[in-house]
């Protein structure tokens, strides 16, 4: 299978999964907490699942499909920025600095977490 076929197929479901989670009434109508927890829970996986298949000789095609593809898709940078800058514009400053500190801030630690969690299970 192509190399592109196997990033789309994993993009596809990445998006399909950050939507079904923004989707999710326990996070209410502030858009900004299903952005945060897509981006948290991305850094964690990206974290446990790029070491374990590193560790495993790369597996190129799987790390295509899981890392780029499927967490490429699932995880929202862009997201992230519109919703700083829609809260910059809403005059929400500080609220905005909290959730790009916040966002930074957990995403690193959800990262180690997840590089640590493969080192242990390896």
């Amino acid at each position: 299978m192509p190399d592109f076929v196997i990033v789309a197929l994993g993009g596809a479901v990445g998006c399909l999964c950050r939507y079904m989670i923004q989707q999710m009434p326990l996070l209410g109508a502030d858009r900004t907490w299903p952005t945060l927890a897509v981006n948290i829970i991305g850094c964690l996986l990206i974290g446990f699942i790029a070491t374990l298949i590193d560790s495993h000789g790369g597996m190129r095609q799987l790390r295509l499909l899981l890392v780029t593809g499927f967490l490429g898709g699932f995880t929202t940078y862009s997201t992230f920025t519109l919703d700083a800058a829609t809260l910059l514009r809403a005059g929400e400053a500080l609220r905005a600095f909290g959730y790009v500190a916040v966002t930074f801030v957990t995403g690193f630690a959800a990262y180690i977490i997840g590089y640590l969690s493969a080192q242990k299970l390896l």
